[in-house]
């Protein structure tokens, strides 16, 4: 049993490009080490080929190629493609909540951020997904 954990490093995981750059500043602010995926497939790829222990993903919900809903699915339909690697995933979106809970009730998330988000949203974000590795 581990009594320590690496540090986590987060993905980012939105189309949007200033969204990306917004974000990539906030973690910045708080220390954090990130990578950044353009959409759920891209994401999907880089989680199966990283190195790292501890990921938490900030991800938006309404994205081209790969959506978020089924980047969560994915998650959940093929969990030995990445038991490797312990996975939180924090949701950020302008969809609202409910609408999310429509599609995905049994979503295993951290939280459900609405946008627009400020930095302390993030950061307890985080320090909730970096707790939840302990359980």
């Amino acid at each position: 049993m581990t009594t320590t954990l690496d540090p986590p490093i987060i993905l980012i995981v939105d189309d949007d490009f200033i969204n990306r750059f917004v974000l990539g500043k906030t973690l910045e602010i708080l220390e954090q080490t990130y990578h950044e995926c353009e959409n759920g497939e891209d994401a999907i790829n880089w989680l199966k080929a990283t190195t790292h222990n501890h990921i938490v993903v900030l991800l938006d919900l309404n994205m081209p190629i790969m959506d978020g809903y089924d980047f969560l699915e994915y998650l959940k339909e093929y969990p030995s493609e990445f038991e490797h690697t312990n996975i939180k995933v924090v949701v950020i979106s302008a969809s609202p909540y409910s609408q999310f809970l429509e599609r995905l009730p049994h979503a295993e998330i951290v939280q459900f951020l609405s946008k627009p988000i400020d930095k302390d949203q993030i950061k307890n974000a985080i320090e909730e997904s970096i707790e939840s590795f302990h359980q």
